[in-house]
């Protein structure tokens, strides 16, 4: 059973077993990772030992749940593993979804792209009931928020209409 589940992540992810070998188990991704701000222990280089030892992982696992996919893990690991796309293939095997991801995939539905403030808006009630909100200082760093703006034309820029040349 959890051989067959791993064997699905890793298609759905885009590995093979063997591709986590080359870990090197220096947890750099552990000392950039997010999650960690919260003040909750995350390991993603255990994750992928466990991956790669056909050991089991709980839904309750700290990156399954929390991990937000920003691929700070990714840019740091000298493989660059990419763990954000094996925690989403875990999630999708366990059927289990973060708030951060529904309101991600939600602003896409919304707008065709990630609005960080609706992002942002719609997990407030899991960051208050989980107690996250004292994070709130750290994440700011983090946090890129932008107001929607008008493009303007080239009328609007000053040009002449077509109707005045001439």
């Amino acid at each position: 059973m959890i051989e067959e589940r791993h064997q699905r992540v890793f298609a759905l992810a885009g590995y093979r077993r063997e591709d986590f070998s080359v870990c090197l188990g220096c947890k750099i991704c552990a000392s950039v990772c997010t999650v960690n701000d919260l003040g909750i222990d995350s390991n993603p280089q255990g994750l992928l030992t466990s991956l790669f030892l056909g050991q089991a992982v709980e839904e309750s696992d700290a990156l399954v749940r929390n991990c937000t996919s920003c691929y700070r893990c990714t840019s740091e690991c000298p493989w660059n593993i990419r763990i954000p796309e094996v925690v989403r293939a875990l999630r999708e095997e366990m059927g289990v979804a973060s708030p951060f991801e529904k309101a991600f995939k939600g602003s896409l539905g919304i707008w065709g792209r990630v609005y960080e403030p609706y992002v942002f808006l719609m997990a407030v009630p899991f960051l208050v009931r989980e107690g996250y909100l004292k994070h709130m200082t750290r994440w700011m760093e983090y946090m890129s928020v932008h107001l929607p703006h008008r493009v303007r034309r080239i009328r609007d820029a000053g040009a002449p209409r077509h109707e005045e040349r001439g």
